[in-house]
């Protein structure tokens, strides 16, 4: 809240609004209590005066029934005469829903102080300068660079609460700009800070911005809570000590170091959510000091591994090529969604590793894309997923690999509470129906005894889908659904890409799965297959 930790520069402002005022002034003490006066006035006015005005008339004034009674040193200050500096500090500490209560005493000053006491200043160069980002002219950057500077001159002074700057940032010629708007929102008490400056085409471009830390000092960076920055260089000095109370932090196409973001993250003590977008480190992340609060965790193309000691983690995100990742200590970590990316064989160390980083997740979504299945996994496995009951599994596979798709029960036998399994494949187009005669695989039974729910698409009929898909439902004894869905996944509105000519097999496929999956199908379980 602005208005809590201030310095002697606050102080001043209150000495000035002194002066202003005709009457004696009200010191710091009574300025406290005024927001317990606003809610006293509200209550006499509304409930021991009751008044009924018929329309369009009124006999008490908004600031009347606002006005303080009884000060001490002299006349009744209004609301109206206090300057909006004061009123916001005010209204700061008073929590959200009385501040919203406070308009039935005076609606021109509730208006006046979300108005003009704490700003949002928002400044996008494609809004402002009304053509799209891959258009913008040497003219425009600097029309928008004018724009920005005069708003700014007319704030200053005043507590600013978010301040939002997007600019692609092509050269080092708007370096010193953005110094300026860096150090506004030092001084203006900002606590949401967005500085997006990433060009079109940003990996084209060596360029970042250096972020001043030295234009921040104790009080102002301890007021931020959100900050995200994109495009920049973070190099603090040696006595940085992070910032106390930031909340939010997203970091886009970041020059970094990994001490250095190490040292940032581990002062952060009161993190929720943290995001790591193509930063670039190559080199892996350890950061070992207790982050209690971060509740959201995403990476993207970052780092060769991931630890984080985070205990109260709800939600983790990663996409990227495989890397070990330890959130060992995250022990209510509800759910993960992980993409991996690249021509890495997925293999059974793959299923190692999460089990070994993700011990405790609810709900898992795993995404495997262009990848090679290992020739074999273990069958048998101590490591288990304790707490997993809902996993969504999309594998995109080669069609050399279509009958592997069984080595993936592996991983479903380390689900041992599993209650709803999703599974969508994406194959060659090429494969369509399961080759004649039996020449079913000893699996080794396994029961998935808490299993309810399954639902499959992109399925073809393929012998290896077929063989994945009897073993499920032979092994399920507590199945309630069973949903299949025949053809392309992700769907897609043509079959072209077939190479068997013509239209594909879609009937014979549905054909396949009802006589295949009907007589071991228990009367209890609802079954249906669609297109």
């Amino acid at each position: 809240m602005a208005g809590e930790g201030e310095g002697s520069s606050p102080i001043a402002a209150i000495a000035v609004s002194r002066r202003r005022l005709s009457s004696p002034v009200v010191d710091i003490d009574q300025e406290r209590s005024l927001a317990g006066r606003m809610q006293q006035s509200r209550f006499s006015s509304r409930d021991d005066q009751p008044v009924n005005h018929p329309t369009g008339q009124q006999t008490t004034s908004d600031y009347d029934r606002a006005t303080p009674t009884n000060i001490n040193t002299g006349p009744s200050a209004r609301f109206c005469d206090l300057p909006p500096d004061i009123l916001y500090r005010i209204a700061s500490k008073l929590p959200p829903k009385e501040f919203a209560r406070t308009s039935v005493l005076s609606t021109d000053w509730f208006r006046g102080c979300m108005r003009s006491a704490c700003p949002r200043l928002t400044f996008d160069v494609v809004a402002m300068c009304k053509c799209e980002m891959e258009d913008l002219l040497y003219t425009h950057v600097w029309q928008f660079v004018s724009e920005v500077n005069g708003v700014l001159r007319k704030h200053h002074g005043k507590v600013v609460e978010t301040l939002q700057v997007k600019i692609n940032l092509e050269h080092s010629i708007l370096a010193p700009h953005i110094d300026t708007w860096v150090g506004f929102a030092a001084i203006s008490r900002t606590k949401n800070l967005v500085l997006d400056l990433k060009p079109v085409r940003f990996w084209e471009h060596d360029y970042r911005y250096l972020f001043l830390f030295q234009l921040f000092d104790r009080e102002s960076i301890s007021r931020l809570q959100h900050m995200q920055l994109s495009f920049v260089s973070l190099d603090p000095p040696s006595q940085f000590k992070g910032f106390p109370n930031l909340r939010k932090l997203h970091l886009q196409t970041v020059q970094v170091n990994r001490k250095d973001l190490e040292d940032v993250l581990s002062h952060c003590c009161i993190l929720e959510w943290l995001c790591l977008d193509r930063c670039r480190l190559d080199d892996e992340l350890t950061v070992d000091s207790p982050l209690p609060r971060l509740l959201y965790l995403r990476v993207e193309f970052c780092l060769t591994k991931i630890r984080f000691n985070a205990v109260n983690l709800a939600t983790f995100e990663y996409q990227g090529s495989f890397i070990p990742i330890d959130l060992v200590q995250s022990f209510k970590l509800q759910s993960a969604n992980i993409k991996f990316f690249s021509n890495a064989i997925f293999q059974h160390r793959t299923l190692i590793s999460l089990l070994n980083g993700l011990p405790s997740v609810q709900s898992l979504t795993l995404n495997v894309r262009s990848q090679r299945i290992e020739k074999q996994w273990f069958w048998d496995n101590p490591l288990k997923f304790t707490n997993l009951k809902h996993l969504q599994f999309l594998m995109i596979i080669l069609s050399k690999d279509v009958d592997k798709i069984l080595y993936s029960l592996s991983f479903l036998r380390a689900t041992p509470l599993i209650e709803k399994l999703e599974v969508h494949f994406g194959i060659c187009c090429s494969l369509w129906l399961a080759e004649a005669g039996s020449s079913r695989r000893d699996l080794r039974k396994y029961k998935y005894v808490h299993l309810k729910h399954i639902w499959i698409t992109g399925f073809r009929a393929a012998k290896g889908q077929l063989e994945f898909l009897l073993h499920l439902i032979e092994n399920a004894p507590a199945l309630e659904i069973l949903l299949v869905e025949i053809g392309e996944y992700p769907p897609c509105n043509s079959y072209n890409s077939w190479f068997g000519g013509g239209e594909p097999p879609i009937d014979k496929a549905m054909e396949i799965a009802r006589t295949c999956i009907h007589p071991i199908l228990s009367q209890n379980v609802t079954f249906n297959v669609k297109e």
